[in-house]
C-alpha cells in the first residue's frame, strides 16, 4: 500500500481506493466520472465485477431476469431460434453475449438449445469479427461507466473527481471530450440551471464496434432506460445515475468503491442513433413484459394448464417478468438488424 499509506485499514476495499487515488493524481488531481466508475467496476483484481464475490441474487446486491427464473434464457433461445430461421440457417450461426459474467443466462439458454454456439464477450474483451448470427446483452449498457455532467452558471460541466481525506468528492470543470457537447447541444440549458445527467460515451462506442463487426444478423439490448425525452425528464433533476448495496439504494456515489454496485439507465435513443450510423436498423423497442409474451405465448399456456390449482414457482417467475409494476415495464427490449 505505499502509493497511500494514509489510507487506514477501516477503508473497504484499499486496493481499489488506492488505485484511484494513484489515478488522480497522476492526472492533475482530478479525473473523470467515467474514469473513477470504470475503476472501481472494473479493476482486475479487485472491481466490483472482477473480484469474484457474488453480486447477483439473494446473497449479491440486486436481481436479474436470469436469476428470477431459468425461463428467461428458455424464452430467449426460441427468440435465436427465430433468428437463425431469419437467415436461412447459416452455418456459422453464433450467439455473442455482452457481459454475461458467471455465465448462468448461457447455461439456462444451451439447457434448451445445447447445439447453439453461444460465446461471452467481456469489457475490455475483443469482439468477433465477421459475425453472422445475433449480439445480445441483459442488463450490459447499464454497467458502462458514464460521464456526469451538471448546468451550472448557464452551461454544461462536467462533475469530476477528486480526493476528500480518505475518500472522494466532486469537482466541476470544463467537459472532458467534444463528443459530450454534441451529445447535450440542443437541450434548453436556459431552463436547466443545476440540472444534473449522464452521458454513456462507451455505449456509443460499444454499438459502432458491433456495427464493424456484425457481418450478418440481429442485436438484442435488454435494459432498464428510457427514449430521449423521457430520460432528460424534469422529474429526474438529478439524472439516473444510483448504487446498490445489499438490495439497498443509494445515491452515495463514493460510498464503498468497488463495494456496491453503480449504474445509470440507458439512453436508448443514443443507441439507436448510433446503431444506424454503424448499418444497424432497428426493428422493435417494447419494454419486457410484452415481448416476452410475445415470444413466449404458447410457453406461458402451457404452463397455466399444467400447474392450474397448485402453487407454481413458473408462474410466479412469469409474474415476475411481465408484470408491469416488477420487471415487464421497467426493462426495454431493442432489436436491430443488418443485412437481412
Amino acid at each position: 500500500m505505499s502509493s497511500c499509506p494514509e489510507i487506514t485499514a477501516k477503508v473497504p476495499n484499499i486496493q481499489v481506493v488506492c488505485a484511484a487515488r494513484k489515478k488522480i493524481r497522476a492526472s492533475g488531481g482530478r479525473i473523470t466520472f467515467a474514469d473513477f466508475m470504470g475503476l472501481v467496476l472494473y479493476h482486475p483484481a479487485a472491481g466490483y465485477y472482477t473480484r469474484g464475490r457474488p453480486v447477483i441474487g439473494p446473497q449479491g446486491d440486486f436481481f436479474t431476469s436470469p436469476s428470477a427464473s431459468p425461463l428467461f434464457g428458455r424464452l430467449l433461445a426460441r427468440q435465436f431460434l427465430r433468428f437463425r430461421e431469419e437467415l436461412g440457417h447459416p452455418p456459422g450461426f453464433a450467439v455473442v453475449e455482452l457481459g454475461g459474467h458467471r455465465g448462468q443466462l448461457r447455461q439456462d439458454v444451451l439447457n434448451e438449445m445445447p447445439e447453439l454456439n453461444y460465446r461471452m464477450v467481456e469489457v475490455g474483451d475483443a469482439l468477433p469479427e465477421g459475425l453472422v448470427g445475433c449480439v445480445f446483452s441483459n442488463e450490459f449498457w447499464d454497467a458502462l461507466p458514464v460521464h456526469r455532467v451538471k448546468v451550472a452558471g448557464g452551461g454544461w460541466q462536467e462533475i469530476y473527481v477528486r480526493e476528500d481525506g480518505e475518500g472522494f468528492a466532486d469537482e466541476l470543470g470544463p467537459l472532458s471530450d467534444p463528443r459530450l457537447a454534441a451529445y447535450l447541444d440542443g437541450l434548453p440549458v436556459a431552463w436547466m440551471e443545476g440540472y444534473e445527467t449522464t452521458v454513456n460515451l462507451q455505449a456509443q462506442e460499444w454499438m459502432a464496434r458491433l456495427g464493424r463487426s456484425l457481418e450478418r444478423g440481429f442485436v438484442l439490448s435488454i435494459d432498464y432506460g428510457f427514449e430521449r425525452p423521457e430520460y432528460f425528464s424534469p422529474q429526474r433533476p438529478k439524472g439516473t445515475l444510483r448504487c446498490y448495496h445489499r438490495h439497498t439504494l443509494g445515491d452515495d456515489y463514493y460510498a464503498r468503491p468497488g463495494e456496491q454496485d453503480l449504474t445509470a439507465h440507458v439512453d436508448f435513443t443514443a443507441l439507436i442513433d448510433t446503431g444506424r450510423q454503424a448499418g444497424l436498423e432497428p426493428v422493435l423497442f417494447t419494454d419486457q413484459g410484452r415481448y416476452l409474451v410475445g415470444i413466449g405465448e404458447e410457453v406461458f399456456r402451457e404452463i397455466a394448464e399444467r400447474t392450474a390449482g397448485q402453487f407454481s414457482r413458473e408462474r410466479q417467475a412469469i409474474h415476475q417478468l411481465i408484470h408491469p409494476g416488477l420487471m415487464g415495464s421497467a426493462f426495454k427490449v431493442l432489436i436491430q438488424r443488418k443485412g437481412c
